[in-house]
């Protein structure tokens, strides 16, 4: 039994459902798991969802907020908010998608329901302290398509002038929407999270048989929006016909202006069905989720759609110019698998490490090992190869309890001596085959900028002109290093060792992406990653990528407590905004 099928059995024990059946239903699109648990005629639900993954206080806060309004969420009969455990009333099985699918002549019955309780939602008034759905939130969903769809497509990002482009579109576009009207955005309102409710049959159009799931990343936003979620489902097909059938059923009780209104619709469908081509391409490259590919289609369909409305024509021709008119399969930018050099002593790290491995001491609430696995993950790799020396059995231990599914984690073991930086990557290049890959140093911490830089490195990747890409710091923007430079970058990329100069530009970032043929001659035991450097430096085959976000040296105890500093102040901030 895992640590976190403990915690769950606790739970269960602590509030009477010990001894219940456990069916699993259903994972989602995020980390949460949902259990039905049965004790003799009666059901409940178990909410599973991870706290490093996510918050279940949203979904509580939500959860009352509806039933104030007499609108049916699951009831909460109890809740562990540390451990990310709810135990939930259960709805039965009675899913919209999975009663029209069987019953087809229901659908325009249970949409017109659907439609009621937004009226009814949109008629209530305004919860408070709910976070908006403002400019930042929408411009970052539409992140998503550029940095994830796009790159999947051509192995490419746009520059940050393309980018802005695109972005400065939406704003235009966006900024008057944001003026309201503003009701309870609920963000996920379609089919397959609405339920018909098992104890009020024969109520056909009584808000009461409205079941309301997945709502936890509730927004004030605009009313169109959840319409929009609705009937341009990216899991189901809704005709034409009973969209606009609904649209027109929304606005005769509603009493909006039809023009402005669809416009909203439009502009809102456009700005959604993007973000959702974006989410279902990273469930697959980061998540390994490909279950979503194939309703890229469906949504690319219903993105056509809004894009022929005239307020969209400047969106449709910027798509028309960056779009593949032939989507594919995303891609998987390469490498996924990477080195993590761990294996050192940390003496200068002392005393923190006098009873701990210099890559587990923490830093602003996690593990300087896990902020690098952390964002391997985020950037689609898989597989990741740690070597270790010192206290191995605590290292052991942090790879046999670590949280994330999506990593494995190997160990290379350097316990009978240190092999340096070099070495020990020879040791471990049976685990990488042929491919390129990534070696990360385990004593700096990186925060990205506009765009991933491990996936700016993968997408810079280019395999026939580099041995070596390198993660290059500004020297004066490397927190926690205070040396003269390592190396100088040309117009072209390609670096140039300090050497005996007085100084140079960039500081190396602990990060590269390696050829294996670097280690072709290689020798035995202990070497520096140093030979490789100057081999590639020689040959014309060592370049560099320039870091445009945070990153930090971790090398003496005092300055983990300035980066500590500094990370914390820095999301405090992104919280404040």
């Amino acid at each position: 039994m895992t640590d976190r099928q403990g915690m769950i059995a606790d739970f269960l024990a602590r509030h009477g459902w010990g001894q219940a059946r456990r069916c699993l239903l259903a994972d989602d699109a995020s980390f949460r798991r949902y259990e039905r648990l049965e004790r003799g005629d009666e059901t409940a639900i178990l909410m599973d969802a991870p706290p490093e993954f996510e918050d279940v206080q949203p979904f509580v806060t939500v959860a009352h907020h509806l039933r104030s309004l007499g609108l049916a969420a699951p009831e909460i009969y109890a809740g562990d908010m540390a451990r990310g455990l709810l135990l939930l009333e259960d709805m039965g099985d009675d899913l919209f998608a999975r009663v029209i699918r069987d019953d087809p002549g229901r659908e325009k019955a249970l949409y017109r329901l659907a439609v009621d309780g937004l009226i009814h939602l949109h008629n209530s008034s305004l919860p408070e302290n709910f976070p908006p759905y403002d400019r930042d939130m929408l411009g970052a969903e539409l992140g998503l398509f550029v940095d994830w769809y796009l790159p999947g497509q051509d192995g490419h990002f746009l520059t940050d002038g393309e980018r802005a482009e695109f972005l400065a579109l939406w704003q235009r576009l966006l900024s008057p929407l944001l003026q309201g009207p503003y009701c309870l955005t609920l963000r996920d309102y379609h089919a397959e999270n609405l339920m018909v409710r098992p104890d009020q049959k024969g109520r056909e159009n009584h808000l009461s048989r409205l079941g309301l799931l997945d709502f936890q990343d509730a927004v004030i936003g605009h009313p169109a929006y959840d319409l929009v979620s609705l009937l341009q489902d990216a899991r189901r097909d809704v005709s034409c016909e009973t969209e606009q059938e609904m649209l027109d059923y929304y606005l005769k009780h509603t009493g909006g202006d039809r023009e402005d209104f669809c416009r909203d619709y439009a502009i809102l469908g456009a700005q959604r069905n993007l973000k959702i081509i974006g989410i279902f391409t990273r469930l697959y490259l980061r998540d390994g989720k490909s279950t979503y590919l194939d309703k890229i289609p469906r949504v690319r369909a219903l993105l056509d759609r809004d894009l022929a409305h005239p307020a969209l024509v400047e969106v449709r021709a910027w798509l028309e110019r960056y779009t593949p008119p032939a989507a594919s399969c995303p891609r998987p930018l390469k490498p996924e698998k990477a080195m993590i050099l761990a294996a050192g002593l940390g003496t200068r790290m002392r005393p923190l490490t006098g009873d701990c491995p210099k890559p587990l001491i923490r830093v602003a609430g996690k593990e300087l090992l896990s902020w690098s696995l952390d964002g391997l993950c985020a950037a689609g790799v898989r597989d990741v190869v740690i070597n270790v020396h010192y206290m191995a059995d605590q290292m052991t231990d942090f790879v046999k309890n670590y949280y994330d599914p999506r990593l494995r984690l190997t160990l290379s073991d350097e316990r009978a001596g240190l092999l340096d930086s070099g070495g020990g990557v020879k040791k471990a290049l049976g685990y990488f085959g042929d491919e390129p890959f990534f070696i990360l140093n385990s004593d700096m911490i990186w925060r990205d900028g506009p765009q991933q830089m491990l996936r700016r490195m993968q997408a810079l990747w280019q395999p026939e002109n580099m041995d070596i890409l390198m993660l290059l710091v500004p020297k004066d923007r490397a927190t926690g290093y205070d040396g003269a430079g390592d190396y100088d970058r040309g117009p072209d990329g390609r670096l140039t060792a300090r050497g005996q100069a007085p100084e140079a530009d960039y500081v190396y970032g602990g990060i590269m992406i390696i050829r294996p043929e670097c280690f072709r001659d290689a020798p035995d035991g202990p070497f520096s990653l140093r030979r490789q450097f100057d081999a590639a430096e020689k040959s014309g085959r060592l370049s560099g990528i320039i870091h445009d976000g945070e990153w930090y040296h971790v090398g003496t105890p005092e300055m983990r407590g300035v980066v500590e500093k500094r990370i914390t102040d820095a999301q405090k901030a992104e919280e404040n905004t």
